[in-house]
């Protein structure tokens, strides 16, 4: 994929640490400090990207949940009708990245703004005017 975009990896929705923890990607925090973009004022819409991009482009039949804590969110709890919610805790137990396919799916940086802008009902970007944290 040409451009700068965000991969997102399919063994992430096995681990209780995926998807960076749960913290927003340093790509998206780069993206946004060299766009100008004040990502303080926005929220990073994982979740919404991983329904949107990853889930429908696996070739397995998954069940997804949506968990409120402040590591990964979003899971896979069940893969072709199997459990698998014991690898959210020691995903390194088992060859991981051979039970979702493919591996990972890209997404433009352009189009994660254009869903944190829908999401949070702007028109533009919040902008700042010189580096984060300063006057």
């Amino acid at each position: 994929m040409n451009g700068p975009h965000l991969t997102l990896f399919s063994a992430d929705l096995l681990s209780k640490w995926g998807f960076n923890d749960g913290s927003d990607p340093d790509v998206w925090l780069d993206y946004c400090e060299a766009n100008h973009v004040d990502y303080n004022e926005v929220d990073f819409p994982l979740t919404t990207l991983v329904r949107q991009h990853l889930i429908p482009a696996l070739n397995q039949a998954v069940t997804v949940c949506d968990i409120e804590t402040s590591h990964n969110p979003i899971r896979v709890d069940s893969i072709d009708g199997r459990d698998v919610t014991y690898l959210w805790h020691d995903s390194h137990s088992a060859d991981v990245d051979a039970l979702l396919t493919p591996e990972h799916v890209d997404v433009p940086l352009a189009n994660v703004l254009r869903l944190v802008l829908a999401e949070a009902g702007l028109t533009e970007a919040p902008r700042y005017t010189g580096p984060l944290g300063t006057a």
